[in-house]
């Protein structure tokens, strides 16, 4: 069996279609979803409503929630008055271009997910056990030592940080499937993860998907969102 794992499409439907896609070619039974479905691309309903549609498993984000429940602030990571200023104008345009019944759905959205595969016990949230907006970066993984060492799992998946990343911790593997719509790593192509699961072996890999990022930037242009987010899709990386 095989299992696909995506996260922070972040409104870009045009790589969430091609990951999408790609996911079929790989033949797997099953795909979660760890949020963040919007924010900063110019396509918050059609994502949803893709989501939606293929009856996807979704955790909620930190986008999704401050979308969803109207609050002043995404619970981003804010260094600098540059990063408050981007913050700001995508918030306030999702939230004034998400429809109303995809905000209905975007908080019914639960923070946490327990499944099992193949005898293999999974937790998903999006960013943290602790916090939806918590960062764990590979590096970092001892910042929830505490809950790996009491939590009755095999896998953890976490998503936020935008940066793929397959580790071990002990006996438990922890997993982020990076982003399909917006990633930091430099690398411009949507990413995910895929898990097997077979003769109770589990193999784990970050698959790279690439897509039409002119069409989501000229889509960018069009709105009152910032030019500088068309950017950071060919980049592959956040403006500092």
């Amino acid at each position: 069996m095989k299992i696909a794992v995506i996260s922070d499409i972040h409104s870009n439907i045009e790589a969430l279609n091609s990951v999408l896609n790609k996911i079929q070619e790989e033949n797997c039974q099953q795909i979660i979803c760890l949020g963040d479905l919007v924010g900063y691309g110019p396509h918050p309903n059609e994502v949803i409503e893709r989501i939606k549609g293929l009856n996807i498993p979704t955790i909620l984000g930190n986008y999704d929630e401050a979308v969803g429940f109207y609050l002043p602030s995404c619970g981003c990571k804010i260094d600098n008055e540059w990063q408050k200023k981007q913050s700001e104008n995508s918030l306030k345009w999702t939230q004034n271009h998400t429809s109303e019944i995809n905000k209905k759905w975007l908080r019914g959205l639960p923070e946490e997910l327990f499944v099992e595969y193949n005898g293999k016990k999974i937790y998903a949230t999006h960013g943290s056990p602790n916090a939806i907006n918590e960062y764990i970066y590979e590096s970092e993984v001892e910042k929830i030592k505490e809950v790996l060492e009491n939590i009755d799992v095999d896998i953890i998946l976490l998503g936020h940080t935008h940066f793929p990343y397959i580790k071990k911790y002990k006996d438990k593997l922890i997993l982020n499937p990076g982003s399909v719509g917006k990633p930091k790593d430099g690398d411009n192509r949507g990413s995910f993860a895929q898990i097997q699961f077979e003769n109770g072996q589990v193999t784990v890999q970050i698959i790279r998907v690439s897509y039409d990022i002119d069409k989501v930037v000229a889509d960018i242009n069009k709105t009152s969102l910032l030019k500088e987010f068309g950017l950071m899709l060919k980049l592959g990386k956040v403006l500092e």
